[in-house]
């Protein structure tokens, strides 16, 4: 993958690490993929734990085909999705689309709470606390995320940021339905995205050929879509280590170098 160690701008640094937590193959892409690619293309680790393998997607070519067949594509998408971001690793639970708000929520927690052991992150990322599109499996994940990030005794471990939508751009992207934005005065980080982490993150997105008909509905909205792609807007969710100003530009400042 490309998410290689290395150096920034000729001086070598601690590799930083970042954790993703999300729910469904393409909620990396669609959501907050530009900055996992700009991550990587600085040589920090990210990580990517997703925890079902999509089989109940109902996007464009998802509703012609069977469970099995439809998981055993997007597992295979998910991987050449994060090939694209230069994620560092990924990897799939296996546990039921639609279904992890049925599952025990210690179980969760558990799977979470061993991703942070095994990869000692400095900073994890979710979905904003109302899961974007207010979808149960969005929201439970979002749980299991802050409680195992309250447990956790891996000192890197330092803050939790949730990736949302600003409320303009909501309406227009499903105007039919209650989508959560970030409020305004909760954003606590906006994380400029260059050309070639845009590009990544589009890269990304096409790499998800099962869910394509989603972007061509974000196309159509916006017109532009990169337009709507100059930054991506993230809450603060939990801290141990305050900010050094209220909105930053880098999930990782004010942490120990």
């Amino acid at each position: 993958m490309r998410g290689e160690p290395g150096t920034l701008f000729g001086v070598m640094r601690k590799r930083r690490t970042i954790l993703a937590v999300f729910a469904h193959p393409d909620d990396e892409a669609y959501g907050p993929g530009g900055t996992l690619a700009h991550y990587a293309m600085q040589g920090d680790a990210v990580h990517l734990l997703t925890f079902t393998r999509g089989e109940a997607g109902s996007l464009g070519v998802s509703k012609e085909l069977e469970p099995d067949e439809l998981a055993r594509l997007r597992t295979i998408e998910l991987k050449v999705a994060s090939e694209a971001l230069g994620l560092s690793s990924q990897k799939i639970v296996g546990w039921p689309d639609s279904g992890l708000a049925s599952m025990p929520f210690e179980d969760g927690v558990g799977v979470v709470g061993d991703a942070l052991r095994l990869h000692e992150p400095d900073v994890l990322i979710t979905f904003h606390r109302e899961g974007v599109s207010r979808h149960p499996d969005h929201t439970t994940v979002y749980g299991w995320v802050m409680e195992a990030f309250a447990r956790t005794d891996v000192k890197t471990v330092a803050r939790v940021y949730g990736w949302g939508i600003l409320e303009e751009l909501c309406k227009p992207q499903r105007p039919e339905r209650d989508m959560a934005s970030i409020p305004q005065d909760e954003i606590a980080a906006r994380i400029p995205l260059s050309e070639e982490a845009y590009q990544r993150k589009v890269e990304s997105i096409h790499a998800h050929v099962t869910q394509i008909t989603f972007f061509d509905r974000l196309k159509e909205w916006f017109g532009d879509y990169r337009s709507v792609n100059d930054a991506e807007y993230f809450e603060l969710a939990a801290s141990r280590v305050p900010q050094p100003q209220p909105v930053v530009d880098d999930l990782f400042a004010g942490l120990p170098a």
